[in-house]
């Protein structure tokens, strides 16, 4: 199904897992999705057309639905931190990050970034101590933001099939990328031949051609 919202995606400033995005007004880039810029269809095809190698349009909705809540390390105490009367905290591990993100305590699970799967304490176990920080949950929520995981970007159901048409260039780019080889016609009988020299033709596979050449011949850069 076609989508009318993208956002734009600096793979080159991605943080940890954490896929980067140009963000609203061209302030920037972040991981923070709330802040990535959202484009038309029509503005992200054009935003591709002209886009670095590195620069991705991605269908918005489906990225949203992938989304996590991180927490960077920057907006929140190093140290545990306790408030009278609280009774809802979380701990994260010390000295461990996915770029900037923290790691929460996750009851029967492994510590993970996703701080809607952390475990919320009735009080601190050992604080103070250990490789541990606590804080209030409220006081870490306020921090949260949403992120996607690289390693979820489907260019296919994310791009293609929301819509954007890849451009010429990036097409013939990939093709290069992919088989190393450069694409001649034979300047005698027409025919198309792939080969790994791209100064000079090596021959063509057409045995009624008079630039023919036996296979063990051709493809030598």
């Amino acid at each position: 199904m076609k989508s009318n919202r993208f956002y734009l995606a600096c793979l080159r400033d991605n943080v940890g897992t954490n896929v980067a995005f140009h963000c609203k007004d061209g302030c920037g880039y972040s991981t923070d999705i709330s802040k990535a810029h959202v484009y038309t269809r029509e503005e992200a095809q054009h935003a591709w057309e002209m886009a670095r190698e590195f620069d991705q349009p991605l269908c918005a909705d489906r990225v949203d639905a992938l989304t996590e809540w991180h927490v960077d390390c920057q907006y929140i105490p190093t140290e545990t931190t306790l408030q009278d009367g609280c009774t809802e905290y979380v701990a994260y591990q010390r000295q461990r990050w996915n770029g900037n993100d923290v790691y929460w305590l996750s009851d029967g699970r492994l510590p993970t970034c996703n701080f809607e799967l952390a475990t919320v304490f009735p009080n601190p176990i050992g604080a103070g101590t250990g490789d541990v920080i606590w804080l209030p949950h409220e006081l870490a929520s306020k921090a949260k933001r949403r992120t996607i995981d690289a390693s979820l970007i489907n260019r296919r159901s994310m791009c293609q099939a929301a819509g954007l048409i890849t451009p010429e260039r990036i097409k013939r780019e990939r093709r290069r990328r992919d088989s190393g080889k450069t694409r001649w016609n034979c300047p005698s009988c027409g025919r198309i031949h792939w080969q790994y020299n791209p100064y000079d033709f090596d021959g063509c596979s057409n045995l009624d051609c008079e630039q023919w050449r036996p296979s063990y011949e051709r493809d030598v850069a």
